[in-house]
């Protein structure tokens, strides 16, 4: 089983802002200072968009509260390698 790690990450991916990774969702949030910023999971050495699970994870730490949409994955996205 992968072990997955999440860190607080700009969203144009220009910057890096902590430069430590977190086991949860929750305490990754606290790495977030500014809007544009957001969570990303790192399993495996690649960077990877938040599962549903996580999302809600993500939404209730930020928000108290889960937020109800549809989000469809986007076409052509690549995973990043972390170095």
């Amino acid at each position: 089983m992968a072990t997955t790690y999440h860190r607080a990450e700009r969203t144009d991916g220009a910057l890096r802002l902590c430069s430590h990774v977190h086991l949860t969702v929750v305490s990754a949030v606290a790495c977030i200072s500014a809007a544009g910023e957001y969570i990303v999971a790192l399993e495996d050495g690649f960077f990877r968009a938040l599962n549903d699970k996580e999302q809600v994870e993500y939404e209730y730490a930020v928000y108290g509260r889960a937020i109800k949409r549809s989000i469809a994955p986007i076409e052509g996205y690549r995973k990043k390698r972390f170095t």
